[in-house]
């Protein structure tokens, strides 16, 4: 694999430190400053800067410069709003499919079962995502999964430069909806709108956690 450029490096050193809880929100990020740490010069970090705004990562002010941004619940929210459809969608198309992939569906689930039970987070994590890019690849939308993609990013991003936690404190809740689904995907003739809707509360109620988390935080 070719290295990345300049404009790489400065990115991942800068996101890095900001998912690292090394840069704090608010706290100013000096151009000149990263580029001599990581040996280059100003314009890469400059370029990085502007993808990281892009993510909403970084706030940058005119004649002020580049600070980490505070990232609003109602941010969030946002992204999660957007996944909600077209996770929902994806999911309804990939029910006229299931006899495809239903059996390693319910596999992946009980898997995640015992992620729980162990106390196994980074399995559980990657478990997770296994079980519903098995189901939103099943659409057959190869643009509407990779803008799934995206948007999973960008909500991992702002989650991990958040106080916020899903992970271990929904983890029950998200197996029992897993099992819901499961169990629909595996009559005769699902009704995608059903599905859909299914899926689309399964991620809305990711919102209403985190709502109830920001207030118990007092943000």
């Amino acid at each position: 694999m070719p290295p990345g450029t300049k404009k790489d490096l400065a990115y991942d050193f800068i996101k890095r430190r900001i998912l690292e809880k090394r840069l704090l929100p608010g706290q100013r990020i000096t151009a000149s400053q990263v580029a001599e740490e990581i040996g280059t010069s100003v314009l890469p970090v400059r370029e990085a800067l502007l993808s990281l705004e892009a993510e909403k990562l970084v706030t940058i002010t005119p004649y002020v410069g580049a600070v980490v941004a505070w990232v609003a619940p109602e941010e969030i929210a946002e992204v999660i709003s957007v996944l909600a459809v077209l996770e929902g969608y994806a999911t309804g198309e990939a029910a006229k499919r299931a006899s495809e992939f239903i059996d390693d569906l319910s596999a992946i689930n009980e898997r995640l079962r015992a992620a729980m039970r162990q106390e196994m987070w980074g399995w559980f994590i990657e478990l997770n995502r296994d079980f519903h890019f098995k189901v939103f690849e099943a659409s057959g939308n190869g643009q509407l999964v990779e803008n799934i993609r995206v948007f999973w990013s960008q909500l991992d991003t702002m989650l991990a430069a958040t106080s916020f936690h899903l992970i271990p404190n929904r983890t029950e809740d998200d197996v029992a909806e897993h099992e819901e689904l499961v169990k629909l995907l595996q009559a005769r003739d699902p009704d995608p709108l059903e599905v859909e809707l299914l899926a689309r509360r399964h991620r809305m109620r990711t919102a209403t956690y985190l709502r109830q988390q920001a207030v118990a935080v007092g943000v």
